[in-house]
This record gives structure tokens, sequence and C-alpha cells, in this order.
């Protein structure tokens, strides 16, 4: 008889372990998602730049400019200075990203040899539209 009593609590605790398992794995395997907006009205334009600095042009400078939308670079070599909401620059090197905000003004430099990728997702509201504007008066000069 004792035998069959230690049997029973011994199913009775495998019972209950395995439903706080499946109790835990539920738990944890829950996930919402809500889709907050799904549109076909951009359009993105990956562009590859590279600069190796010669006689007739030491430098990059992208010149002051601002994007409809924003625009994700990524740097595979050398080193970008961006320069956007301050004058003081955000030093972007290889394997680093930088997100540019959409209308705010932004200027890149380089001095030495860089490669790097800008993914540009604009608006396609008005096809044609261009995908940078000059900034006539510079947030830093």
């Amino acid at each position: 008889m004792r035998l069959l009593h230690s049997k029973r609590k011994w199913v009775i605790l495998g019972i209950v372990v395995l439903a706080a398992a499946v109790g835990v794995g539920v738990a944890v395997a829950t996930v919402t998602s809500k889709v907050l907006a799904d549109t076909n009205v951009v359009r993105e334009r990956i562009v590859r730049s590279e600069f190796v600095p010669s006689a007739d042009q030491p430098i990059f400078d992208s010149l002051w400019h601002r994007h409809p939308g924003p625009v994700i670079v990524q740097v595979q070599r050398g080193y970008l200075l961006i320069y956007q909401g301050s004058c003081i620059p955000k030093l972007v090197g290889p394997g680093q990203t930088y997100i540019e905000v959409p209308d705010l003004p932004v200027d890149a430099v380089a001095t030495k040899p860089v490669r790097w990728t800008s993914t540009l997702i604009l608006p396609d509201s008005h096809p044609g539209d261009p995908d940078r504007t000059p900034v006539t008066h510079p947030p830093c000069s």
C-alpha cells in the first residue's frame, strides 16, 4: 500500500510540474503586435559612395542640405564627420550607422578616403521631387 501511495505522489508532482512548465511557456511565448501603418507610398534609393582625396579635391563636403525622408548612412571604410542638429560633428566609422533626420539640415565631411552606403527613404507623393535640397542658411558656417 505504501508503494502505491508513493507512486501517486510522484504522478501528482509530475502533473503539477508539467502544468507549471506549460503555463510559463505560454506566458513567455506570448507576443502581441499591432501594425501602425502599412503603405506603399514611399520609395527607397540605395547609393554606394566612395571618396578618395586628390589634388583637385582634398576634402569631401556634401554641403549643407536636407532630405524629405530619413537617410540611413552606413560606413564601410574610413570616417565621416556628420553635422546635424548641432555644430558638433558625430564621427561615424567602419561598421557604424547614422540615421539622418528628415528636413533637418545635415552636412557630411571627410578628409581621408571613405566608403559608405546611404539608404534614402523618400515619400512617393510627388515622383520626381529631389531627394535632397540645399540649405541656404546653414546652421553652422
